[in-house]
């Protein structure tokens, strides 16, 4: 099976574009006219940015973008039979559509929620790459709808922090001296948390939480049970509150929970004997609202729900989170190699989608495309890379055909160049990498997130004869959002 293989010349065109011997021995001889033509513009340029351009000299980047001119590449999948699911889904909108079979029972418990008719809480696991890593979008998609809806926690956050830049809005971590493993880039299942990561330590390791938006109530420590596993404290402002075995007869993952005190701001796990395996801390405040946990991986592809997360131990995780909703947000680095997205791109959603339905047959899924993603051309021109709108198609007949929501991130933002409108925008909404967003863009696709949720919910209620006097939320237009 190929995988992430390099798009290839097509050698298939050669022999049409053959001419007879004679012009062949006449173009064999060096190119001399195009070896001067290619001289005479970089003097040219050369002299336009040493005399004119604020003499900042001859950039040598410019040479360098010739060599990310693009081969041509395969062409596109036909996408076959899309019209064939209309009937079965509901489009709020030209970039939402939210599938009776999968969001009605989503909807039915923030209906529930709404009402206050009981206690609950209401968990959405949204796995993705690495623009929600930081817990960008995510974070202000949660405090949204914890505030409509209620707070139950800060949610999932890792043992410790992967990549400098994880993070967690309202919590500040800090660790040391764990051996930490991710199912990033792997094709293989091994035995990674909730999140996908693992974290693995002897006395000496330690993390610390600090609390610095809301109090939270208690902490689910999330780890792994095996033959000679030692034992971990945690500790609330630096006394102990309680003390855990992870020795036992069979390996298998677990949970544990541990009342705080009140007004705890500091909350701190450590071995305390032995090796121990832990995955997650998972803050919870109250017993009713929205659970909103961000389950980001840098690097990430939709490989790791697909072939990663070894389906029992998943599972298991699975059925102590009880997700109401599972949004599968991947592509932007898929988009980077576009023979894999010709290929077997959609035969590894289905097969994620596969593994999410039976880790949580009752969870409704959502399959979230990934947002613009720009590349440079020429000298200070961006571009969409052209994967990107392909993935987003596939996304939507793979959602269709298998029941899923889906939300088309990529033309709620804006579509083709969008991210050269933000990159030029006054704040910046995508840094230099035309990939990531700032926290200004951020907020920006929660927004739209949010407004289109909201607009399915309220289809939702008024199909079922409930009155509603909430308006979506109002998203600035003057980037292109539509």
């Amino acid at each position: 099976m190929e995988i992430f293989s390099p798009p290839q010349p097509d050698s298939s065109r050669s022999d049409s574009l053959q001419s007879d011997p004679s012009e062949s021995r006449k173009k064999a001889g060096f190119p001399s006219k195009t070896a001067f033509a290619i001289l005479a513009c970089v003097a040219m340029l050369t002299f336009w940015r040493v005399h004119i351009d604020d003499h900042k000299g001859f950039d040598p980047s410019v040479v360098g973008e010739a060599f990310r001119l693009r081969w041509p590449m395969p062409p596109p999948p036909i996408l076959q039979n899309a019209s064939a699911y209309k009937s079965d889904k509901q489009e709020t909108s030209p970039v939402f559509i939210a599938d009776p079979k999968g969001l009605d029972p989503f909807f039915a418990q923030l209906w529930k929620l709404e009402q206050k008719k009981a206690a609950g809480v209401v968990t959405v696991l949204h796995y993705g790459d690495s623009p929600i890593t930081a817990d960008l979008i995510t974070g202000d998609v949660r405090a949204q709808l914890q505030s409509r809806f209620g707070d139950a926690g800060r949610g999932y956050t890792l043992i410790a922090k992967p990549w400098a830049w994880y993070g967690h809005r309202g919590i500040e971590i800090s660790d040391r001296g764990w051996k930490m493993r991710t199912g990033v880039g792997l094709m293989r299942e091994g035995i990674y948390g909730l999140g996908g990561a693992a974290f693995e330590g002897g006395p000496g390791a330690t993390s610390s939480f600090r609390l610095t938006e809301s109090e939270q109530s208690a902490v689910i420590v999330e780890y792994l049970e095996k033959p000679g596993g030692g034992i971990f404290v945690v500790e609330a402002d630096g006394k102990k509150v309680m003390e855990q075995t992870t020795n036992a007869d069979a390996q298998k993952t677990a949970c544990i929970r541990v009342e705080l005190p009140r007004k705890a701001k500091v909350v701190s796990i450590h071995p305390q004997a032995g090796t121990v395996t832990l995955f997650g801390a998972d803050f919870r405040n109250g017993a009713i609202g929205i659970l909103y946990d961000s389950l980001g991986l840098n690097g990430a592809t939709t490989t790791v729900l697909a072939r990663v997360l070894q389906p029992e131990l998943w599972k298991q995780e699975i059925e102590h989170a009880n997700p109401a909703l599972i949004i599968i947000n991947y592509g932007s680095n898929e988009s980077s190699f576009g023979s894999f997205v010709h290929k077997q791109y959609a035969a590894e959603l289905r097969l994620a989608i596969q593994r999410a339905r039976t880790a949580a047959p009752l969870a409704a899924i959502l399959i979230m495309s990934p947002m613009d993603r720009g590349e440079r051309s020429g000298l200070n021109e961006i571009e969409t890379m052209q994967t990107i709108p392909e993935i987003v198609a596939i996304q939507r007949q793979i959602a269709a055909e298998t029941h899923c929501a889906f939300f088309d991130t990529y033309d709620a933002m804006g579509g083709n160049g969008t991210m050269a409108r933000w990159f030029t925008a006054n704040p910046r909404l995508v840094t230099a990498d035309l990939l990531h967003p700032t926290p200004q863009g951020a907020t920006l696709v929660a927004n739209l997130f949010v407004e289109q949720l909201e607009l399915g919910y309220n289809r939702w209620k008024m199909q079922r004869g409930i009155t509603t006097s909430n308006a979506p939320s109002a998203v600035a237009s003057q980037f292109g959002a539509h």
